[in-house]
């Protein structure tokens, strides 16, 4: 099977080979042609221009953690602003005066035409934005990223203060709506209270607490220093006690007095102190440890009367659970509410007093000095790929219509009459000779030709000066051809 299709491969290339020099001259041709119209393309010069604008405006970030709204802004802002039929309308008109007296389907295909030709870059996440315009016309291409930049500017200006106004109005009816909330939440509160009484309040009232505990710890190490003093040693069963009411003070923060937990360290607390006042009765009968006792046992007393809460039933203890809750958050989103009021209003103040807006332009436009395409080496590679494909096709193509057969197989398939055999033609060895030699220096001329032509090509196309030599000289050359 592979020696078939290599047999296949190498009888079209000798069909080819036999026309081998309408291949050349049909390379040459259109290799001629494309390089003519590759270095005569115009070129092409890109003017472009910076910009950074904040991914928030001035209302979603005053709606933040607020609003459940997509945040629209940076790159969404700027193709918005620069591509609107207004802004783009207004660019073309100073573009072109005569623009405002064509019908209105005129004027809208030129819009398109300009939106078309702009191109506008985003740096992901950075707030970065670059617009390009590209023209045949350095000039041209500056002064139309010049003024749709001011444009722009003028433009979100004036989107800026309408931002701000949007977000104060905003915010104060949320503070509004809140305030409300807030004032039903604590009239709920109220009722609450005045039906089940001072014992139902919602706070604990944890500076109370505090101050308790701390005397507690003085007191502790008051009595441990009288102890050491008389020649005693603290017993580890006050640190015991102490860690014990703590966690007693956390289980009933979130269950009642009537818990298996809270009922189960009561009882462990009791046997601890009771092994507390036995170790201190044993201790002796030192007034400054009996001092130091009885003003921890008091200390004691008023930290478990700032944690005293009494039960309440499950449904009543859900109920205030969930109304101070409720509070927390509305009183929380109040506040923050008025934090952004506030710093809306210095945002207006510092923004709006001298008529700027949250963006900068980071890189300003310039008249392009170099061009930026086409990119005329690759497309003279690409030129010559073609031109050679182009002269084997053409080869190619003339040997299948004229019937030549290279194959003593092909005679068999086209009169169905086996080949016996088959005769070649040599010519006498001095012609033979001479003629080869002609050829192949023939060969190697042509495409020396075509390398020489091909290099001159791509070194006027990547040197300016030789470019306008060529484009002045070709100008001549073809307006003399005209006429």
């Amino acid at each position: 099977m592979v020696g078939t299709v290599l047999s296949l491969l190498y009888d079209e290339m000798v069909r080819i080979w036999c026309y081998r020099w309408t291949a050349i001259i049909t390379a040459i041709v259109l290799f001629v042609a494309g390089a003519a119209y590759i270095v005569r393309l115009p070129d092409n010069y890109d003017a472009w221009a910076q910009i950074y604008v904040p991914r928030q405006t001035s209302l979603s970030a005053a709606a933040a953690n607020v609003s459940l709204g997509a945040e629209y802004g940076g790159t969404y802002v700027v193709q918005k602003t620069l591509l609107n039929d207004q802004n783009l309308g207004k660019v073309a008109e100073q573009l072109n005066p005569t623009l405002s007296r064509l019908d209105p389907a005129q004027r809208q295909a030129a819009i398109l035409s300009l939106r078309n030709k702009i191109e506008v870059v985003p740096d992901a996440g950075d707030g970065f934005t670059e617009f390009h315009y590209t023209a045949t016309n350095p000039v041209k291409a500056y002064n139309v990223v010049r003024l749709l930049l001011a444009q722009f500017v003028s433009s979100t200006q004036d989107r800026a203060q309408r931002d701000f106004s949007q977000a104060d109005v905003f915010l104060d009816s949320q503070i509004a709506i809140y305030q409300r909330k807030l004032n039903e939440s604590q009239g709920k509160i109220a009722a609450f209270h005045a039906r089940y009484g001072d014992s139902a309040a919602l706070a604990t009232d944890t500076a109370e607490e505090a101050d308790a505990a701390n005397d507690v710890e003085n007191a502790r190490a008051a009595y441990t220093a009288a102890l050491a003093r008389d020649g005693g040693s603290d017993s580890p069963v006050q640190g015991q006690i102490a860690a014990l009411e703590d966690r007693i003070a956390a289980l009933r923060l979130q269950y009642t007095d009537q818990y298996p937990d809270v009922i189960a360290a009561r009882q462990q607390l009791t046997q601890l102190q009771q092994r507390a006042a036995s170790q201190a009765n044993r201790a002796g009968g030192n007034s400054a440890v009996a001092a130091a006792r009885g003003q921890l046992a008091a200390a004691q007393a008023r930290l478990r009367r700032a944690r005293f809460r009494p039960s309440l039933p499950p449904q009543i203890a859900a109920q205030e659970a969930d109304l101070k809750r409720t509070d927390d958050m509305l009183r929380n989103a109040y506040q923050e509410l008025l934090a952004r009021r506030e710093a809306a209003q210095m945002s207006l103040a510092v923004y709006g007093a001298n008529n700027s807006a949250k963006f900068q332009v980071t890189n300003q436009p310039t008249i392009p000095a170099t061009p930026s395409g086409p990119n005329r080496p690759l497309l003279l590679l690409l030129a010559v790929v073609a031109a050679i494909a182009g002269g084997i096709g053409a080869a190619y193509l003339r040997g299948a219509i004229t019937g030549v057969f290279v194959a003593p197989r092909e005679l068999e398939e086209a009169f169905q009459l086996p080949v016996i055999g088959t005769i070649s033609w040599e010519q006498t060895w001095h012609t033979g000779e001479v003629v080869q030699g002609s050829r192949h220096v023939a060969v190697f001329v042509t495409f020396g030709i075509i390398l020489l032509v091909a290099t001159v090509l791509i070194s006027v196309s990547t040197s300016p000066w030789l470019q306008a030599i060529f484009h002045q000289y070709s100008t001549t050359l073809f307006q003399g051809f005209v006429k």
